[in-house]
């Protein structure tokens, strides 16, 4: 049995979180995007200024190409994040908790997320 100091260092548990700006940003971006797909009649939009102007304009032309776009930018997070969990296995990231923590940071930030891990070069195996 591998000990935690062990594991750490041949890369079966390596994580790395997203940055908080990203995570900041998409979230923000995923309510906006949820609330108008999902309630666009309960929008304040007089009390959000330029930026209710821009949501109302949104709801008012384009609704229907805003809801493709919340649809399929969760679909494409979901393929990340199933995909994410295949690129851990592959890069030597075996511990089941860690690739859980993987699958469900990018489910929430995509990109931001699955691009660290398609980043991540594992340590080269000493051959003895």
């Amino acid at each position: 049995m591998a000990t935690d100091a062990e594991r750490l260092r041949d890369g079966s548990c390596h994580f790395q979180r997203s940055r908080l700006i990203w995570m900041i940003a998409i979230t923000f971006g995923m309510i906006c995007l949820g609330w108008i797909t999902l309630w666009p009649s309960t929008i304040p939009y007089s009390h959000l200024g330029i930026f209710g102007s821009f949501l109302n304009y949104l709801v008012e032309n384009y609704h229907q190409w805003v809801c493709y776009g919340f649809w399929i930018s969760w679909l494409i997070h979901i393929v990340e994040a199933f995909y994410g969990v295949k690129l851990c296995q592959s890069k030597g990231i075996t511990d089941p908790a860690v690739q859980f923590h993987w699958f469900i940071q990018t489910l929430l930030f995509g990109y931001a997320s699955f691009g660290l891990l398609v980043s991540y070069k594992p340590a080269a195996k000493k051959h003895y």
